[in-house]
């Protein structure tokens, strides 16, 4: 049976996020008795995940599959409202300037294979994007890139839609292919 294991929680920076997740992979590991996991994020999930692959390494990871990541940070008009949807820290972490970032984006990038599914069709103050993440931030040029069109309509975001099936089942079938391509 399939199990899935979800880290929530809101008052941590997101190094400390890539220890936790350490310990979620040794777990998945243990109980499935797998040598490697697939690791499948959303959002500032893909940015846990990288730090994750750098501080530990890729030994115990099979693939990395991320949607709506936003790769190279944050800025403008989402940056500002970022505190609504997050917490400061996690907002100081992914502002395009901000430490974390520029450590993530010039350390080691990983030799598994990276899946980054960028959501497209949405005004961002004149650039394409979710709705939350621009085209240019969530793009990786190390990494193979998929789009997928959609709509925002006010505050009902591409970007939050891409992680529900039944709004975006292309999104999910493309996750299928890419951990079964494997």
């Amino acid at each position: 049976t399939e199990e899935t294991i979800l880290l929530e929680t809101m008052s941590d920076d997101l190094d400390t996020y890539s220890l936790r997740l350490n310990e979620i992979i040794n777990e998945a590991k243990l109980k499935t008795g797998k040598d490697k996991v697939f690791i499948v994020t959303h959002s500032m999930g893909g940015l846990v995940a990288r730090k994750y692959l750098q501080i530990f390494g890729e030994e115990d990871v099979e693939k990395l599959i991320m949607v709506g990541s936003p790769n190279h940070g944050i800025d403008g008009r989402i940056l500002t409202g970022c505190s609504v949807l997050g917490t400061k820290k996690h907002c100081e972490d992914m502002d395009e300037e901000s430490l974390f970032l520029n450590k993530l984006n010039y350390g080691k990038q990983p030799n598994i294979p990276v899946e980054n599914i960028i959501g497209t069709g949405c005004d961002m103050q004149g650039e394409n994007g979710d709705g939350l993440v621009k085209n240019s931030s969530a793009y990786l040029s190390w990494a193979n890139n998929y789009y997928v069109n959609g709509t925002c309509e006010g505050f009902n975001f591409l970007h939050n839609n891409l992680a529900k099936p039944n709004k975006y089942p292309e999104v999910y079938d493309l996750i299928k292919k890419l951990i079964y391509l494997n």
